[in-house]
């Protein structure tokens, strides 16, 4: 039986959801409430819309966990399911009801009751046991009397007491549909055009690499060393600290120490002290005459100069990892963790679910530590990265109401869907379009069963021979082969007359129980 399924919204009113209501051209109607927020919650919102149903000639069912909307349409006689799929397998029976309590009839008060009088027996015997008319008495007649009672009892028997078992399968088909599929973040619900919403999966993964060092740097090894003339200016001797600091002019001076206490005398010719560079290297390496300045309040009072030039200082070259090594191995990791979070993302998704895209819509680097820092020396180039991927998918769950809600639409007229038996089949992949949103192609299918009128059927086939039954019965239904009857007792040559005796069992009905069935078992000891 064609369904159409309004799933309603929370801006929606009694307005809309006529306006809704009057797309399709089905016999059931079910209205899906959404999991949060009040809407059509009066009493007169629900008649409204249960006359507009019926005006449209059609039945009318509710799905939701709101009390008062089921407390007003309990009392409005429209039932009410807890989910689509219960919905869809039910017959959409109104809730029966209730029975009001009937006031007993009064007691008769001793007043008004009224003295018994006593009856003539007499006049009761002849009423009791009147005398038979005198052609009863007949013998002819008592025959023929006693032999229409026994005639009638065999009438009796032949009417209730074969029975029969009829068991047929209704024929079935596959309908298939493809659908041109829209994914998009912004979208929030799944519509008939082919519009489902997209949902983002975050997946945060850590992970390090390393590289043979490329480059090369210069390491100090030597200190510099040679001998500074020291200048008294003034009238009394100076005493040199071992430690004293001199230095070249400029920007970036290159600084010497004093590798000894001396006293500076007056006079012109001042004295010779040692010296050291303070860093190695061959930067202390000065030309005479470029070592001027003494640092701190001395500066004052003595001038310095080098006679010849330093001499001593060192270099070695060592491994380092290059700028070009920093780029190589973070791409490399990069890549190497964009591909982990994507296995990591589809391991997460439920297996039907559809990855719109391998190329994450957002990376984030939490963390990053290289070692060595740049210009330390190292014969390899390690790096620790932590990041964060962002991919988008499509949910199975959204995929399957879309494939229903399309199925329904084009359901084939006297045939009825078996919902459990759908599938969703993906024939291309998505591509990510030029405005974000994910479109790629899919393939809804489910099984249809003819439909059988039970109630028509043995009506049909009331006190005929099981050949002009089965010739009867695939007039009116298209059966599948290996239709069964069974007549009670075996050696009765026709159906019974009436129809309780004649139990018509759709196979088909009866192997979806018991799969329902079996689900429910199975739900239940998973919960035990």
């Amino acid at each position: 039986m064609k369904t159409q399924i309004v799933q309603l919204e929370l801006h929606d009113d009694y307005i809309s959801v006529r306006d809704r209501m009057g797309w399709g051209q089905t016999t059931r109607i079910l209205l899906v409430w959404p999991h949060r927020g009040t809407i059509l919650r009066r009493r007169l919102d629900l008649t409204l819309v249960k006359r507009h149903c019926a005006a449209l000639g059609s039945q009318l069912a509710l799905v939701t966990r709101d009390r008062e909307i089921r407390y007003q349409a309990d009392q409005l006689n429209i039932p009410v399911y807890k989910s689509v799929r219960e919905a869809e397998q039910s017959l959409w029976r109104p809730p029966r009801k209730r029975k009001k309590n009937t006031r007993l009839n009064p007691i008769p008060s001793s007043k008004d009751r009224k003295a018994p009088t006593r009856p003539d027996l007499s006049v009761m015997r002849d009423q009791a046991h009147p005398n038979p008319p005198s052609w009863l008495l007949h013998p002819v007649v008592r025959i023929s009397i006693f032999t229409l009672g026994v005639l009638s009892m065999f009438v009796v028997a032949a009417v209730f007491i074969p029975s029969a078992e009829i068991f047929v399968i209704p024929a079935t088909k596959t309908e298939t549909i493809t659908i041109d599929v829209v994914a998009s973040l912004d979208q929030k619900t799944v519509e008939l055009s082919g519009a489902v919403p997209a949902y983002i999966n975050s997946v945060e993964v850590e992970g390090s690499g390393s590289t043979p060092a490329t480059g090369e740097t210069t390491i100090p090894r030597k200190k510099a060393k040679g001998n500074v003339s020291l200048v008294n200016l003034t009238e009394d001797e100076i005493t040199i600290p071992a430690g004293t600091v001199v230095s070249t002019e400029g920007e970036h001076p290159i600084r010497f120490s004093t590798t000894r206490s001396v006293v500076v005398p007056t006079g012109a010719n001042g004295i010779t002290v040692p010296i050291e560079a303070i860093l190695p290297g061959t930067d202390g390496n000065v030309s005479a005459e470029n070592i001027v300045a003494i640092e701190g309040p001395l500066g004052l009072n003595l001038s310095v100069i080098n006679r010849r030039r330093t001499s001593g200082g060192s270099n070695f070259t060592a491994v380092t990892p290059s700028e070009e090594d920093y780029q190589t191995i973070y791409g490399q990791l990069v890549a190497s963790l964009q591909n982990i979070a994507l296995t990591e993302s589809q391991y997460q998704a439920t297996s039907n679910d559809i990855p719109l895209s391998s190329i994450p819509l957002e990376q984030r680097i939490i963390e990053e530590n290289y070692h060595p820092e740049f210009g330390e020396p190292s014969d390899f180039l390690e790096l620790n990265l932590r990041a964060e991927y962002k991919f988008p998918y499509a949910s199975e769950e959204d995929l399957l109401q879309l494939g229903r809600i399309v199925l329904d639409r084009h359901a084939t007229d006297n045939y009825t869907p078996r919902p459990e038996t759908l599938r969703i089949r993906q024939l291309t992949e998505p591509i990510i379009q030029s405005n974000g949103n994910a479109s790629w192609r899919i393939q809804a299918s489910w099984q249809v069963g003819a439909i059988l009128d039970e109630t028509k059927a043995v009506k049909d086939i009331l006190g005929l021979s099981p050949e002009q039954a089965l010739l009867k019965l695939n007039e009116n239904t298209s059966l599948e082969a290996g239709t069964v009857i069974r007549i009670t007792p075996v050696w009765w040559p026709r159906l019974p007359m009436v129809p309780f005796r004649i139990n018509l069992i759709n196979q088909l009905e009866a192997t979806l129980e018991n799969n329902l069935s079996s689900e429910v078992q199975e739900l239940g000891y998973l919960l035990h």
